[in-house]
């Protein structure tokens, strides 16, 4: 702590000493089900949430009334009255009656039954990370993240393109021409405006989605009051601004971000003027029509702008056997730009206590551009590795000189509108079914025209005949792609006891699409059956204490139709006969709630096989995927995750989380021959002077491993407080991966073998909470000021070098090297939130 107090020196710690009173209880609903995340606020003091069992324990000034405000999502507003003498302990329970025509309100026990990870979105603003929702995706099971630039996780063996995310029931995108994590921009999701944040990994019901992976349902807030956040740094600011009018019948919130990466990307190796700027509005509103009808609008404009000069670069790599510099003197530019449009109307309406129903329109159009005309001239050389030697550490040794030109004019413009039907009834006190409709109109119009040309020691590659000049690469397209996708399903829940405390709980469901541009409809079965024992432990005559396990196995058929980047090749030619890839999920798991230290703990796992059918192949390009455009693969994704999260400091949260993977295809078709010469030698060997083969053998490359194959990765999130100064926090973000398969940039998959570096990351931040303490005063203008935290935050604590991705370079051997793309360096950032 000495040290920690000594990297924070010009923080100024203070504490006004007050003496306070505890208030505890447990947030139930109408119907006697405790209420998770309800919202228990101290009117001009602080707040807090209740628990996963509806519980909750809050601190308040003693020795003056207070008035304690209780609410819900959906649900009316209770204030409390109170007063309390010094150090005195009161229980208050409270029941919440629902009045708005939200969406049905999930409690933790569903959750559990469902499969689904409930995540904190206020953590968001104290992680060390760019302060996206996707930084919190690290910690939840089967989840991969191995680029702090860009927003794509991988879940279980599956890319970002397998990934479903969803805001308030509505399909959010990613932007389609994004190549690299600096180009992405801001997220769809803001957390400032976020209510609930739902993430499940496999297995999950047949409400959501056709795709292979995961799925993020995102609901946003309806404040019942007046309420705002507002941060700033030195990569941006944030506002987001809450309320309720017309007498909370009418309830909106409304978020502006603006980010600029800038002083991150300066540490790249690539050094050159960065011009990143990227903004985004979103405003979501409700009104209540009746006491049975509510009508909601969510709105949305992003504009993503990547402007790049670069100047040189210079890259090590190597050993000590060899060392290598790389480096790279540039001429030209880029720019990228994305503007986004998006809009969603919604009706909610509820005739009955048990019948819910909603119907969604929404309509999102997104242009992306992208110009780049970048020249790179190259010098490949072997540094001096005696440690005796004047010149240690300098080139010795040329080893490849050469040049490239970059060229891209690609634009697209996307628009999809969807109307959308579901609907909830309540039949029995222990059965609900659900359904819906959806009809979705795809328009894609893409202009792409890019090359690359390379030239290594004056030649270029590959090498031209007569008057033509063949470039390396070169993709031009003109598409245009108009479809209709239709899919509905049907779905119940049904639970039972069959004991004191034990219960069973059952979803079956099936879901259906078909898509007019290639004519398929698929099918999609799927089931999860949960078990709760309810277990006691006997601690002594008379005395037992519950353990509260719960165990689960979910197993389906999974589709995924392709999207407009699946049927595109390489080359830029589209595939309309590319049909959808099926991943059957066997998932079996459970988790245990328990107290530690009189303190919320929660240890899950789950093992999981998925067999993968009809896939289509593809490869990394940094984030760029870049699909085969066919189904001829197959393989499998199996491995165990394991996650620990609780409150290690007392209403604090932290998680540990670790999974343990192996991901494989089998490509059709992906044979390769090893020749060998009269002498039985192969021709291709480093020693070998005869290279005229006589002889050939046929290899079969078999399952080799898919890019997203890493077969170990370990998460931690750890906060914690000064003692005596509990208004003093620390945060550590630390990742671990292991490598990644990798290969040459050609389209011989089975030559992707090689293996990245080790992922290893440690971020960190120290926060201070000037306002908002309990039993703090405030006078003035900052008696409006609800919460106020200034925070130091150092991003790559070790500054170690991860890589992202590889540029391959020739010598003049006509041997290979893959140089290293590096992610950021060490880096430090402060912030400043304020909660109003």
């Amino acid at each position: 702590m000495r040290l920690l107090l000594l990297l924070i020196g010009f923080f100024i710690p203070y504490w006004l000493s007050a003496q306070l009173a505890t208030v505890i209880g447990t947030v139930r609903d109408d119907e006697n089900r405790p209420l998770p995340d309800a919202s228990i606020a101290v009117v001009g003091h602080g707040s807090t949430s209740s628990g996963a069992n509806g519980g909750y324990r809050i601190s308040v000034p003693a020795g003056q009334r207070i008035v304690i405000r209780f609410a819900y999502p959906g649900a009316e507003t209770i204030e409390k009255a109170i007063e309390l003498g010094p150090g005195e302990t009161k229980e208050l329970d409270v029941v919440i009656r629902s009045t708005v025509i939200g969406p049905v309100t999930v409690v933790d026990d569903r959750l559990r039954d469902s499969g689904i990870d409930k995540l904190n979105a206020r953590t968001s603003h104290f992680q060390p990370s760019l302060g996206d929702v996707n930084s919190l995706l690290q910690g939840s099971l089967g989840v991969m993240s191995r680029n702090e630039l860009s927003s794509g996780y991988n879940v279980r063996g599956g890319n970002f393109d397998e990934n479903l995310v969803y805001v308030n029931g509505i399909e959010v995108y990613r932007p389609f021409l994004v190549r690299s994590g600096q180009q992405e921009g801001l997220s769809f999701p803001n957390p400032d405006l976020i209510e609930r944040i739902h993430f499940t990994a496999g297995g999950w019901e047949a409400r959501y989605g056709d795709k292979l992976s995961s799925v993020l349902d995102i609901t946003y807030r309806r404040p019942r009051e007046f309420d705002a956040t507002a941060s700033a740094s030195m990569l941006g600011g944030s506002l987001a601004v809450g309320g309720a009018m017309a007498g909370q019948r009418l309830r909106q919130i409304t978020g502006f971000r603006y980010r600029t990466l800038s002083t991150l990307l300066q540490g790249l190796d690539t050094q050159g003027d960065y011009i990143p700027t990227y903004t985004d509005l979103q405003s979501y509103w409700t009104y209540d029509l009746s006491d049975k009808v509510e009508l909601g609008f969510l709105g949305l404009y992003s504009r993503n702008r990547y402007d790049v000069v670069p100047s040189d670069r210079e890259t090590e790599l190597g050993n000590f056997n060899q060392a290598l510099r790389y480096t790279v003197y540039f001429e030209g530019q880029e720019r990228t730009a994305y503007e986004t449009y998006s809009g969603a109307l919604s009706l909610n309406v509820r005739p009955s206590r048990k019948l819910l129903l909603n119907f969604t329109g929404s309509l999102f159009n997104t242009y992306e551009t992208e110009r780049m005309d970048i020249l790179g001239e190259y010098l490949l050389g072997e540094l001096d590795r005696n440690l005796g030697s004047e010149q240690f550490g300098e080139v010795v040794r040329d080893l490849g000189i050469g040049a490239y030109l970059d060229h891209a004019r690609n634009s697209l413009e996307a628009t999809v509108g969807a109307a959308t039907h579901t609907g909830s009834y309540r039949w029995g006190d222990r059965s609900n079914l659900q359904w819906g409709v959806e009809v979705r109109s795809e328009q894609i119009h893409d202009r792409l025209s890019e090359w690359y040309m390379l030239d290594s020691a004056g030649y270029s590659i590959p090498q031209s005949q007569g008057d033509l000049l063949n470039l390396n690469t070169s993709v031009k397209s003109n598409i245009d792609l108009e479809s209709i996708r239709s899919s509905a399903f049907v779905q119940n829940t049904w639970e039972w006891q069959t004991g004191r405390d034990r219960k069973w709980a059952l979803v079956a469901g099936i879901r259906g699409q078909n898509w007019s541009y290639n004519g398929q409809t698929v099918v999609s079965p799927r089931v999860r059956l949960a078990y709760h024992p309810g277990w006691h432990r006997v601690m002594a005559s008379g005395d037992t204490v519950a353990l509260d396990y719960s165990f689960w196995f979910a197993t389906g058929q999974y589709v995924q139709p392709p999207f407009y980047r699946e049927l595109r090749d390489l080359r830029g030619v589209l595939h309309p006969e590319v049909q959808a890839q099926q991943s059957i999920h066997f998932i079996l798991g459970m988790d245990r709630q328990f107290n530690m230290w009189d303190r919320p703990f929660k240890f899950t796992t789950e093992a999981y096989y998925k067999a993968l059918s009809r896939i289509n192949p593809y490869e990394l390009d940094n984030v760029r995927i870049r699909y085969y455009a066919n189904n001829k693969a197959m393989g499998y994704a199996a491995g165990i995750d394991m996650k620990l999260n609780g409150e290690f400091i007392k209403g604090v949260e932290s998680w540990a989380a670790l999974s343990v993977m192996q991901t494989e295809e089998d490509l059709e078709g992906d044979y390769y021959y090893h020749y060998y010469n009269k002498y039985g030698e192969r021709t291709d060997a480093m020693d070998t002077r005869d290279r005229t083969p006589a002889d050939s053998i046929r290899v079969e490359a078999g399952y080799i491993p898919r890019p997203t194959d890493q077969r170990v990765n370990f998460a931690l999130f750890f906060q914690d407080e000064m003692p005596r100064w509990p208004t003093f926090k620390v945060h550590v973000n630390l990742l671990f991966g292991t490598s990644l398969p990798y290969g040459p940039p050609n389209e011989t998959r089975y030559a992707d073998t090689l293996r990245t570096s080790l992922y290893r990351r440690v971020d960190i931040g120290f926060s201070k909470q000037l306002l908002g303490a309990p039993g703090q005063e405030k006078s003035g203008m900052l008696r409006h000021v609800k919460d106020l935290w200034l925070s130091l935050e150092v991003f790559n604590l070790i500054n170690l070098n991860n890589t992202v991705d590889y540029t391959w370079v020739q010598d003049v051997q006509g041997r290979y090297y893959g140089i290293p793309e590096f992610l950021t360096p060490r880096r430090i950032n402060l912030k400043l939130i304020a909660r109003f």
